[in-house]
């Protein structure tokens, strides 16, 4: 049994809870609905004063925790010291950008390059000294990583992946660019789940029989996939090392919800994972499901405050006024008993966002202004020049907000980091719960990858 201190664990992750309980007015709601919810207006009014006044670089450094003022109120500066506490996450080293060799290049962005490079470096590094020449691929994709695995370290891979238009795509580049290594590098079609230790022990039987032990790995292993790549770690026998980059943990599935005043709590099917956070939970009576919902866990995966490192004062005013015009247009619809449903993927283009009415113009090509009862705002049922008119008056009563969005955005960005590290320790809680060695090692630059921290673990 690995030793871990359980009630070092058991301290961290009531802090924790006490820290997103009582923050829950700045990470509980959705970005769209801070006018509506009137979120600028729980910020301290001491907080505010002394926020509002800070200059551009001052900002940017505040919400990466690097400014403290004597003259802050101490609940300010006990916030920025209870962010530190809670984020476990280890320090990620600068590190060098790279490329991959160039006939693997194509179609390719830098950051993905930066990824796949940094993650099979990691792979090669934690399955040498264990001698392990087969990786297991969990969510494949186009069998980028699993090409690169072969090419550079000459490993065998089975890429699992659930979308079968991908396998093909993937069959297709290999038989293209890289038919020697079809007999090493394969591509499966399977929706993996926590019941997939029968199926991918057949498949791993079928395609590498002598595969006695192996590595078993996941890029941004979307949602609830992450978990069940754990459980499968611990149920393959032949499976010794884990190496899991999780992403979307607002994709977890949901087990339960219940609407009340405002909003619905909901509870998660893989969420907590450790007997550990759920005993906490159970003990000081914690609500979860009222403040660890969906808005919590989208925070957990955005970018990290490392985004403002450089970030102008143009770039804030352009982000300013893109969140509040949007918080704007929620707040109408929702005195108006109104709902706004997107036309097309993407709501509002931040390139339209030169001004109000140039915004309001693009944002109606975009979205249908609906009654609960699905009808359409059409220009029969609501004149569009008054509705402009309305909505603009609402922006005027609220335009001047614009510096105290970056104030409540600085300050929930700094939640960002304890928020994923409350995720990744429950999960690593679990993996030691197992009786398994387990850490969290800084992957990639957080700056190109904001997903960039690897669950390792090793089976004796």
């Amino acid at each position: 049994m690995v030793h871990m201190d359980i009630d070092a664990e058991k301290k961290y992750f009531f802090e924790a809870l006490c820290l997103f309980h009582e923050m829950q007015w700045l990470h509980n709601v959705p970005v769209t609905e801070i006018l509506t919810r009137r979120s600028l207006d729980a910020i301290p009014k001491g907080w505010t004063e002394q926020l509002e006044i800070l200059k551009n670089e001052e900002l940017n450094n505040f919400a990466m925790g690097k400014t403290i003022k004597a003259e802050w109120p101490d609940s300010l500066k006990a916030y920025l010291s209870r962010c530190k506490e809670i984020n476990r996450l280890p320090l990620v080293p600068v590190l060098s950008s790279v490329e991959l060799p160039k006939n693997f290049r194509t179609g390719l962005s830098q950051k993905k390059q930066h990824e796949i490079m940094h993650l099979a470096n990691l792979v090669h590094e934690q399955c040498t000294p264990h001698n392990i020449q087969t990786i297991i691929d969990l969510g494949a994709g186009l069998g980028y990583v699993c090409q690169m695995l072969h090419h550079l370290y000459d490993y065998r891979v089975v890429g699992l992946e659930e979308n079968e238009e991908n396998v093909n795509k993937a069959c297709a580049r290999q038989q293209k660019l890289y038919p020697e290594s079809l007999t090493r590098v394969k591509y499966i079609h399977c929706k993996v789940t926590c019941d997939s230790t029968d199926t991918i022990e057949s498949i791993l039987r079928r395609e590498f029989p002598d595969a006695t032990e192996t590595c078993l790995i996941g890029l941004h292993a979307c949602g609830d996939l992450s978990i069940s790549a754990s459980r499968i770690f611990c149920k393959i026998k032949s499976v010794k090392l884990f190496i899991l980059i999780s992403c979307c943990y607002h994709k977890l599935s949901v087990s339960k919800s219940v609407r009340i005043p405002l909003q619905e709590k909901q509870y998660f099917h893989n969420f907590p994972t450790s007997d550990c956070l759920r005993e906490v939970i159970a003990l000081h009576d914690f609500d979860t499901g009222q403040f660890l919902r969906a808005p919590f866990f989208r925070l957990a995966c955005q970018e990290s405050a490392e985004k403002w490192r450089d970030m102008t004062e143009e770039k804030h005013v352009e982000h300013s006024f893109h969140v509040l015009a949007r918080a704007v247009l929620e707040l109408y619809s929702k005195q108006n008993n109104l709902l706004l449903k997107k036309k097309v993927r993407k709501g509002t283009r931040k390139s339209q966002c030169s001004n109000f009415q140039t915004y309001f113009k693009d944002s109606l090509a975009r979205y249908d202004l609906v009654r609960d009862t699905d009808e359409k705002l059409t220009a029969t049922t609501f004149a569009r020049d008054e509705l402009e008119a309305s909505i603009t008056r609402l922006w005027e009563e609220h335009s001047k907000k614009l510096k105290v969005v970056e104030v409540y955005t600085g300050l929930q960005m700094m939640l960002q980091l304890p928020a994923e590290s409350l995720i990744l320790q429950d999960r690593l809680c679990w993996l030691r719960q197992q009786g398994l060695k387990a850490v969290i090692v800084p992957v990639m630059n957080k700056c190109v990858s904001p997903r960039s921290y690897a669950i390792v673990s090793h089976k004796r």
